[in-house]
């Protein structure tokens, strides 16, 4: 959408005794004086009139509906259809479209404005590499690390070398829940990008913003706002090889469907719905057996927004549906007859996520920008067990311990911010936020248990000069199961001229065990595993310093960006032998853990082509070099990343590449004859390649080719990845895939 998106915040203005047009700063939100406007209305009426030094056009004679046209030298046209008074924000022309953010900000800002240093992911990025869920749209990231669990079928992702669940994951601002928590530890594989219109990132502690587990970063997706009355959307299928393995009943295929449309003036609707059916990946496995389980999907979402003056009222509904199979291995059962009916254990993974949420934004005449969100989210998983007879198919529940199992996991969230200015220099934000979460199901202490956190946080954006900005912050919460917590942070911009920016953070991060990891239970013929009540909370420091460099290049604007990072991490969680039972494992506060390390990238402009690469140099320290002086203590892990587009534009083609390169990650560990050894996960390429064609408005082809070296397993002596994804080898895919994708666009103009 790069060049192409709209970006016109519009909104209904107090109503005055006349009617008016109000024109804004989108990001400043104050009043612009001389804007030339056009309007158009009636049957070839037209008034050219000017914004007065507040900013106002009286539109006396006006009948409505109108068009307006905009122009003023230091602001972006808009063309848009206007019902009644309205205020109207307008993009400063220093701001590029699609380079606005909102994680971590007190309203809509620019990447450069924003006192974060905030990675983003656009819509055309992750549409062109074939991505269609979120574990396909980071593989090129740098610092980001995604693993892969076979087991259960589920994909996460590590950030600067801390583990999934200090990385939480968020829609539009909303933790999502899953399995493991709310919003930490989420599988990548069950989120859908359909409706996503960009993904945002910032690396460190975000625990004033979005609370307790954000402490190695959140990952934010924010979906597409419906900007016009008129219907539009797409359709689109797109079908891919697993490995060698291609035809209607076998790869991937998925179909897929989105439509905005207008019910009346104020209200707006957005439908969405995809079908992901994975037939899994037989490769080398024995007759039945899968290396890659079939894996299907059903997700859906509702989309309802009004709008009232200079307030906004959002209804939201997901749903996913997903199930996993796991074909066993044949087993000989020889009857009295001496016939022999052959048999299997199969297994089922059942999961079923309903959120609806409700979501109310504008601003008042004393308060600049106003968010609240309430939330209920409900996943659901079910664990099947089957003896199958291959003869007569018939098939029967198993009745070992732990082979059938419900699991649930249920959040109310609810929080809001309201931003006021202080002065012309000095805003400050005021927040609360409650969270519920309830566990329940056969592997949960006593079948259920519940944790309640109650937050109030506040934030100054201080602009203590033109160039200087200083944005500190702090958290007080209440944990029901760990008492009270504050969690400060200070975030600070310089504008070196007008070239260079220099951004300071400093972070504390807090992360309660999760309630699987306090009152798990799951015992069977091959685990005994135990959560903690015992367990204390994790806490971190996070320090950072970013720099940015601007320059032009053949008339476009390119950046040059250096990041360092330290994250230091107290009494972090992680599984091992229960100290009172040799037989069982159990979570503990075992590790004292950080990381440290660099990350350089450079956009790129060449002709017409276009794109980034970076490289990053990540440190993770080795908890054993404390008892060993001699031992590191730090092992380091290089990255380097290229996204490449380029575009032929007379015939309507763009050729991408989207590359990575993960070094090898190693660890000490002791054998039991305590000698220390060092444990390697191999370092592994990551290529994807495509072509868009557009064939007329309305359709567009994409073909291509996902991990173009044909990487599937990497050796891994050592280095754990999870519960399930440890072991002398790493899964990392089933191998080369070729894709296509055919996309209709509707009413696309």
């Amino acid at each position: 959408m790069k060049g192409k998106l709209t970006l016109v915040f519009l909104v209904f203005a107090i109503q005055l005794k006349a009617q008016h047009l109000l024109f804004k700063d989108l990001q400043t939100a104050e009043t612009i004086p001389g804007v030339a406007v056009k309007i158009s209305f009636g049957k070839n009426q037209v008034l050219t009139l000017t914004s007065d030094q507040d900013g106002a056009i009286a539109l006396e004679g006006v009948i409505f509906p109108a068009t307006v046209l905009t122009q003023h030298i230091n602001y972006q046209t808009q063309n848009l259809t206007i019902s009644k008074d309205t205020t109207i924000y307008l993009v400063n022309k220093s701001t590029r479209l699609d380079d606005v953010v909102v994680t971590g900000q007190f309203a809509p800002t620019s990447a450069e404005r924003s006192v974060f240093k905030v990675q983003r992911i656009l819509k055309e990025e992750f549409e062109e590499r074939g991505a269609l869920t979120l574990e396909d749209a980071l593989k090129s990231q740098l610092n980001l690390d995604i693993r892969q669990d076979l087991a259960i079928g589920s994909s996460t992702v590590s950030m600067q070398g801390i583990n999934s669940q200090n990385v939480k994951i968020l829609i539009d601002g909303i933790p999502l829940v899953n399995r493991n928590g709310n919003g930490n530890g989420a599988d990548l594989s069950q989120i859908n990008l359909q409706n996503i219109e960009r993904i945002e990132i910032i690396e460190g502690p975000m625990a004033v913003n979005y609370g307790a587990n954000a402490l190695a970063g959140v990952i934010n997706l924010i979906t597409v706002d419906q900007k016009t009355q008129d219907p539009t959307g797409q359709i689109f299928i797109q079908s891919e090889s697993a490995g060698d393995e291609i035809g209607l009943e076998e790869g991937r295929h998925i179909q897929g469907a989105i439509l905005d449309f207008g019910i009346s003036q104020n209200l707006s609707a957005q439908v969405s719905a995809q079908h992901n059916n994975f037939l899994g990946y037989q490769g080398d496995a024995g007759f039945r057996q899968y290396e890659w389980n079939p894996k299907r999907q059903y997700i859906s979402d509702i989309q309802l927004a009004y709008q009232f003056k200079e307030h906004q009222l959002k209804y939201k509904f997901e749903y996913l549906n997903e199930l996993i199979k796991d074909f066993g291995a044949p087993q000989n059962n020889i009857l009295p007859t001496g016939e022999n009916q052959p048999f299997a254990i199969d297994e089922e993974y059942k999961s079923e996520r309903i959120a609806h949420q409700f979501l109310v934004s504008g601003q008042t005449k004393t308060i600049k920008q106003y968010n609240a969100y309430f939330s209920y989210s409900d996943f659901e998983r079910i664990s099947s067990q089957f003896s199958k007879n291959l003869v007569t198919g018939s098939e029967m529940l198993t009745t070992g311990e732990g082979d059938q199992d419900i699991s649930g996991y249920a959040v109310f969230d609810a929080g809001g911010t309201i931003n006021i200015g202080l002065a012309s220099n000095l805003n400050l934000q005021l927040g609360y936020q409650v969270s519920i979460e309830e566990a329940s199901g056969g592997r949960i202490l006593e079948g259920s248990q519940q944790i309640g956190d109650y937050s109030l946080y506040s934030s100054a954006e201080w602009n203590l000069t033109k160039t200087l900005t200083l944005r500190p912050g702090l958290r007080y919460s209440h944990n029901s199961a760990y008492g009270n917590q504050a969690v400060p942070s200070l975030q600070a911009k310089w504008a070196v001229g007008e070239k260079d920016q220099i951004r300071f953070s400093f972070g504390q991060g807090f992360r309660a065990p999760s309630v699987r990891e306090l009152y798990f239970e799951f015992i069977d013929s091959n685990h005994r595993i135990f959560g903690n009540p015992d367990l204390v909370p994790e806490q971190s420091l996070h320090y950072s310093v970013n720099y940015n460099h601007f320059f032009s290049l053949g008339g476009n604007q390119v950046k040059t960006e250096l990041n360092f990072f330290y994250n230091d991490i107290d009494q972090q969680i992680g599984i091992a032998q229960s100290p009172t039972d040799a037989t069982s494992t159990t979570y503990l506060n075992i590790e004292k853990f950080k990381t440290l390390g660099f990350n350089l990238s450079q956009s790129i402009m060449i002709g017409d082509l276009n794109g980034n690469v970076g490289f990053s140099y990540i440190g993770r320290y080795n908890r054993l070099s404390d008892t060993d002086s001699e031992l590191e203590s730090f092992f380091y892990t290089p990255e380097f990343n290229a996204n490449l587009n380029y575009p032929i534009k007379n015939w309507g083609t763009s050729i991408n590449l989207y590359y990575k390169y993960s070094g090898s990650i190693q660890t000490y560990f002791i054998y039991t004859n305590d000698e220390v050894s060092i444990g390697e996960r191999d370092a592994f390429h990551w290529m994807d390649v495509s072509l868009n064609q557009r064939l007329n408005k309305r359709i567009n082809v994409l073909v291509g080719a996902k991990n173009l070296l044909n990487i599937q397993n990497i050796n891994n002596s050592g280095v754990g990845g999870g519960a399930h994804s440890g072991g002398p080898s790493q899964p990392i895919s089933y191998g080369r895939s070729y894709f296509i994708k055919l996309n209709y666009n509707i009413n696309q103009k």
